[in-house]
């Protein structure tokens, strides 16, 4: 793990090497809404907590030390750069009330209550927020 004295070389050895005259940059992306959604009590996952963490950057200062950025929602077309047009249908499509008509796809991309990703209110506008924080921050 680098500090903000070393960095890992270009020839991809594990060893790091050290780094002078480098200040570390930190970008920080955060959207208000992304708290608001709740994958259900089962999940470990708890978008809560990123609200939780938020606070703590506000609350000690740490946004001071960063670059503060509200990335954008993600559209389906930006989305489909890495992910089936078929898949984002399905989630611009399903919620917990409509489940029971997407059984098929469910079973193909491993949706559901007793999987790693269910279905809940608000799964696209998560997953928008969360591509859309991915894709900026990678820009």
């Amino acid at each position: 793990m680098s500090n903000s004295n070393t960095a890992p070389p270009a020839n991809g050895s594990d060893t790091l090497v050290p780094v002078t005259g480098t200040k570390r940059r930190v970008s920080y992306f955060y959207s208000p809404d992304v708290g608001h959604f709740y994958y259900g009590p089962s999940h470990p996952m708890k978008p809560h907590r990123l609200k939780l963490a938020h606070h703590l950057v506000l609350s000690y200062g740490l946004y001071h030390e960063m670059e503060c950025y509200r990335p954008h929602p993600a559209t389906s077309g930006e989305m489909t750069k890495f992910h089936s047009e078929d898949y984002i249908n399905f989630l611009s499509k399903i919620t917990p009330d409509n489940l029971r008509n997407f059984t098929t796809q469910m079973q193909k991309f491993n949706a559901g209550e007793y999987t790693d990703c269910p279905v809940f209110d608000g799964l696209f506008e998560f997953t928008s927020l969360c591509t859309g924080a991915s894709i900026d921050g990678a820009v």
